[in-house]
């Protein structure tokens, strides 16, 4: 194993000598939107020229994607920072980056042994741990571990590195399911043979603010997909804010057994009840398919959010007969419908990661279908493509100030047309009323208000002849009022310097409150239930002793190598 990869290492050094290279595929990545910068992470890269490939080498860089600036596929430069010595084997495949914007920092989960490493550090994984970096205005990032062996805060020990799973966050915390366990995750798996990957049970969450994993029930969601230990459930996870009491995780699946992983059956995630639910799908449903990409985000109108799923091994097919691979898809939710994008697709893709700008979605890496044993060099200059989502066309630019995200015109035409926004049956009255919302007698709600926004499927209310009356009697009286206070503001103008000195003096209304009835009216969503916080922990005034150090507030002695490449 070791005299291969040197044989890589010294075929790939003479490579780079002899030719210019550019990137020709880029798999098992990382990536993810902070503030105006995409960063990618890890992963296997290719590079070629004169039609000849290198090969697979493993990516030891982070590269960052300046989303302010307008750019083409021919003019981008990415910034790179290389990893140093120490943290390279940190560099895996199929790890996962989260967000944290509170805190200004990415952190990174999970991750396998690369097969196409040359390095001697990285032929075992790395301890149990997690890394992470604070965001700059340059977008280079400095590595430091934030849970693990080289901190004060070891990685719990009933918790273990796992890859390929479903991920999102919700900008308090991270949720995880799915994925595999062996011994190229993690060195507490005993297995000799990297074949034995195990599926991982159980909903995984990391609190953005304590630093804390915990892991819950996935609600049997995994168990009954697992036969074996080469079933390792996968897909996508997103979430969507705009429903329930704290947003809800929709979970797109996918798998080896693509009867159990069909796309006409969503699984749902009440957040703040901690509940698993389902419901059917109607429309034009996908094929069932694996290493696809999918994101999510509100539409404009009638409450909708829009998932967009692009394509994926369909029907497990490595040839060039996966029709649908190059497709997208859109699940427009409450309506739980799916539609099928109306354009020309040109290149098939699996294994690459999306993500939404304004109205635009940039697709980063991936490899054909037809070639997934074998190279050749990608259509998308730099592996990037970008997908206007307002005229539903791939494109090799990107503009920074784009529109914001509008729902598709036809999908906003088929609710205008079918006069309701919800399916035509819910699986449970738990799922209706976590998107239609529960519906209360009028007794409970006479003393209180009730305000909902209009949509196309409102009928207008009218008045009554005593509602009319009553208005206009309260008009009348209203003028009086006015009249009355001119009056007296008159009469007491020589007053009027005394009072504003008295309101000068006064202090400030927020100053006159309690912390706590600041908290109550800005209420912050950030803050995790108590019972994901550890025993005589206040979120609100940790002591310095308990609270949990981040990075190392000096700067750190691996200093970093950051450069403007054009790629």
């Amino acid at each position: 194993m070791i005299s291969i990869n040197l044989s890589l290492a010294i075929f790939g050094l003479c490579f780079c000598q002899g030719f210019a290279q550019s990137l020709w595929r880029r798999r098992n990545h990382a990536a993810i939107i902070a503030n105006n910068w995409l960063y990618i992470d890890g992963g296997d890269v290719a590079y070629g020229a004169n039609n000849v490939s290198s090969g697979w080498n493993r990516e030891n860089t982070t590269s960052a994607m300046d989303l302010s600036k307008d750019w083409t596929n021919s003019t981008l430069s990415l910034v790179q920072t290389t990893r140093p010595r120490e943290v390279e084997a940190m560099a895996l495949s199929s790890a996962s980056l989260w967000f944290d914007d509170k805190h200004n920092s990415i952190y990174c989960f999970g991750g396998f042994r690369s097969g196409a490493t040359t390095s001697l550090l990285a032929l075992k994984p790395p301890d149990d741990s997690i890394w992470g970096f604070k965001l700059n205005d340059q977008g280079t990032a400095e590595w430091n571990q934030v849970i693990g062996p080289l901190t004060n805060t070891p990685f719990p020990s009933n918790i273990h590195r796992i890859a390929r799973g479903m991920t999102a966050t919700d900008g308090n915390r991270a949720y995880y399911l799915g994925g595999f366990f062996s011994r190229e995750t993690s060195l507490a798996s005993s297995d000799t043979s990297d074949k034995n990957r195990v599926s991982s049970p159980g909903l995984l969450l990391f609190d953005f603010n304590t630093l804390t994993f915990t892991n819950s029930s996935d609600g049997g969601y995994i168990t009954p997909l697992v036969r074996g230990k080469t079933d390792r459930p996968t897909g996508a996870m997103i979430h969507m804010p705009t429903y329930g009491d704290d947003g809800i995780l929709g979970i797109l699946p996918s798998g080896r057994d693509h009867q159990d992983f069909a796309f006409n059956n969503i699984t749902l995630y009440d957040k703040k009840t901690q509940k698993w639910y389902s419901q059917t799908t109607s429309g034009d449903i996908p094929e069932p398919r694996t290493w696809f990409c999918a994101v999510g985000v509100g539409g404009d109108e009638n409450n909708t959010f829009e998932i967009f799923l692009h394509g994926g091994f369909v029907n497990n097919a490595y040839d060039a007969q996966a029709p649908t691979s190059s497709q997208i898809y859109i699940l427009s939710i409450p309506s739980f419908r799916w539609f099928q994008a109306n354009y020309t697709s040109t290149d098939s893709r699996a294994g690459h990661t999306c993500h939404i700008k304004n109205n635009q979605i940039i697709m980063i890496g991936g490899q054909n279908p037809a070639y997934w044993n074998k190279l050749n060099e990608d259509p998308w200059l730099q592996g990037i493509g970008v997908f206007d989502m307002k005229s539903l066309r791939f494109k090799d630019s990107y503009q920074a100030k784009a529109d914001a995200y509008e729902t598709p015109d036809f999908i906003k035409q088929y609710y205008r047309t079918a006069g309701n926004q919800f399916p035509s049956s819910w699986t449970s009255t738990a799922v209706k009323e976590l998107f239609e919302g529960k519906s209360e007698s009028p007794s409970n709600t006479t003393n209180s208000t009730i305000l909902s926004s209009t949509t196309p499927f409102s009928q207008p209310h009218q008045l009554g002849q005593g509602a009319v009356a009553g208005i206009a009697v309260g008009c009348v009286a209203f003028v009086v009022i006015v009249a009355a206070g001119a009056t007296f503001k008159i009469k007491h103008k020589s007053k009027r310097s005394e009072l504003f000195e008295l309101s000068d003096r006064s202090p400030q209304l927020s100053s006159q409150m309690s912390p706590s009835e600041s908290q109550c009216i800005e209420l912050s969503a950030r803050q995790p239930p108590k019972e994901m916080l550890t025993e005589h922990q206040d979120l609100a005034e940790l002591p310095n002793s308990h609270k949990r150090r981040r990075f190392a507030e000096e700067p750190n002695s691996r200093v970093t190598m950051a450069t403007e490449l054009p790629v």
